[in-house]
């Protein structure tokens, strides 16, 4: 009998790593999920206005600082990313640091936001039924809160594996996660903190 050699033949590659797949179908499903809650904000509104059941008021400065912040962190995020792709391995360390820092300021200002809502009495659970205005801003604003924690958490990540030396040119796939989802975070900001400013 001969001898014969099996070849194992690998499997190819994925076009879209499974991680980035599963991203951009959890952002996907995060848009429906705001889409629902700004749908239910310009349906509420009239009616509630026709019964002087709707209470307009000016939003907290401290949301647009958060709308800076998340513009710069953005951009810092992004250069962290491009840095990776050169091996510029030191620049991507000090880049990510510094996003999250910005991270943390943007989370320092949506809570100085929140309390000045409190100062104006207008809370999620509130006793006068016209301020429920302020109900749909407190959901919002707290659910994009949360997904700001889970880019945190992407950026703590990255963080340990830039010190690790697991981010570089050839490995970049984790640092490319965490930037598009942390652009998706900002842009996401940028159109509700629009909308509210907008439609209050």
């Amino acid at each position: 009998m001969e001898n014969r050699t099996v070849k194992k033949v690998k499997d190819p590659a994925p076009l879209v790593p499974p991680a980035k797949f599963n991203l951009w179908l959890f952002m996907l499903a995060s848009c429906m999920l705001f889409a629902a809650f700004v749908s239910a904000y310009i349906v509420a509104r009239p009616d509630a206005e026709a019964k002087q059941l709707w209470t307009s008021f000016d939003l907290p400065i401290y949301f647009f600082y958060s709308l800076i912040i998340s513009i710069l962190s953005s951009v810092t995020i992004q250069m962290a990313t491009n840095a990776a792709k050169k091996d510029e391995l030191a620049r991507n360390k000090g880049l990510i640091a510094v996003t999250l820092v910005l991270s943390v300021l943007f989370c320092y200002s949506q809570y100085l936001g929140w309390s000045r809502l409190v100062m104006q009495d207008l809370t999620f659970v509130n006793a006068r039924p016209e301020h429920i205005s302020a109900s749909y801003v407190w959901v919002i604003t707290v659910l994009h809160f949360v997904h700001i924690l889970g880019g945190i958490i992407l950026l703590l990540i990255a963080q340990v594996k830039s010190f690790r030396l697991d981010i570089h040119k050839k490995q970049i796939t984790f640092m490319s996660i965490t930037n598009t989802y942390w652009h998706f975070v900002g842009l996401l900001w940028f159109i509700l903190y629009l909308f509210l400013y907008f439609a209050r």
